[in-house]
């Protein structure tokens, strides 16, 4: 779920990325490219064919050295959905990486990414594994939240349930987030790419209705027209967005789209956090102060940032900044250890740890913030 809130500053790195990668213009990469997919998927790309005497040179060394492998492709690349002129490439990654670091020269990226080793045919290993172990307490959430529902809906809250179906909405859309992020990096198409990045907008979107929905009290009864509008516009401006890409992809506009709609969510979270440690801070004083709000925030830290039955309304603060520094490393971005692990697979584990305390979170910011006091 904490996905959507710095889903944004990925758009950048990943818009920087694929303006191009330095492997991809090697000449000896081109070569070997061609060269595989002449000898073991029969020119599928409709290269120039090389002379007979080049011909068999090639085949000569493929029977000697076995460098491509031949068709069929093994189950488990073939139940990936690898064919055989991306298993060309990937395998070219390997060969031209390996060369270069024989003469001590510099890893390179082809098509914006590493060249990873594969792991039982799975493209991005790490980075699959971390995507599915989000989506784990991503599943405990919705759980908490639709027995929350359930139970509200029994007892007749309807402003409770309100809320409540708005943030299974977006439990049920990061859900959806991280499987087609498992499946975009299980082997990486420009299909899977298109469908990660629609639900990673998807979880954006819906993580700002929800904490809209927060701060402005649209889950009241008295605004429910107010809500269904706010959900009906958003449903139109994804229903755009998508439109918009899918008849001409931007990366930039993604990116542009994304970080406005990232940067006021953000903002939406901490006002909120803020604001509901100020009221808890001073309903344990028993009487409301009538500063101005920066000198009751700055009153409330200094009396009960470090007390454990207030300060827990900071808690999206320090979600959201943890996950936020666990993306800096895409900043510095490194060639994987071991061929494996890349900042972006770093990003993808450290986002694992928050989601767990951000659904209790929902939950008890609803008891006591919603049920048992006046901020509604």
């Amino acid at each position: 779920m904490l996905k959507r809130q710095c889903i944004a500053f990925a758009f950048i790195i990943n818009c920087i990325l694929v303006l191009g990668s330095p492997g991809d213009r090697l000449p000896k990469f081109k070569e070997c490219v061609k060269r595989c997919d002449i000898l073991t998927c029969g020119n599928s790309q409709g290269f120039n064919n090389p002379s007979k005497q080049e011909l068999r040179s090639w085949k000569k060394e493929q029977l000697k050295e076995g460098l491509f492998q031949e068709l069929p492709l093994d189950w488990s690349l073939q139940l990936l959905g690898w064919e055989c002129f991306p298993n060309c490439d990937y395998q070219c990654q390997r060969l031209v990486t390996e060369d270069r670091r024989a003469k001590g020269e510099k890893v390179l990226q082809f098509h914006g990414k590493w060249p990873f080793v594969r792991v039982f045919g799975i493209q991005e290993f790490f980075s699959t594994v971390f995507s599915i172990a989000n989506f784990v307490p991503n599943y405990r959430g919705y759980r908490m939240l639709r027995r929350n529902y359930r139970y509200e809906q029994v007892k007749g809250n309807t402003e409770i349930v309100n809320l409540l179906w708005g943030y299974l909405i977006i439990s049920l859309v990061s859900l959806g987030a991280w499987t087609f992020s498992a499946i975009f990096h299980l082997r990486d198409t420009w299909t899977r790419e298109k469908l990660d990045y629609y639900f990673a907008g998807a979880t954006v979107l819906s993580g700002f209705y929800g904490i809209f929905c927060r701060v402005f009290r649209l889950h009241q009864i008295k605004a429910n027209t107010k809500r269904r509008l706010f959900a009906i516009f958003l449903i139109c401006c994804y229903i755009g967005h998508i439109t918009r890409l899918t008849l001409n992809w931007s990366y930039t506009y993604n990116m542009q789209a994304n970080v406005l709609c990232g940067f006021l969510q953000n903002i939406g979270w901490t006002y909120q956090s803020l604001n509901t440690f100020v009221y808890q801070s001073e309903t344990k004083r028993g009487s409301a102060s009538k500063k101005h709000i920066v000198k009751r925030i700055a009153d409330a830290l200094r009396r009960d940032f470090a007390n454990p039955e207030v300060n827990w309304t900071l808690l999206p603060i320090v979600l959201v900044t943890s996950v936020c520094f666990g993306m800096s490393f895409e900043l510095l971005d490194f060639a994987p250890l071991g061929d494996l692990l890349d900042a972006h697979a770093i990003w993808h584990f450290v986002t694992i740890w928050p989601a767990y305390y951000w659904y209790p979170y929902m939950i008890k910011d609803i008891n006591y913030n919603i049920k048992q006091s006046k901020l509604k």
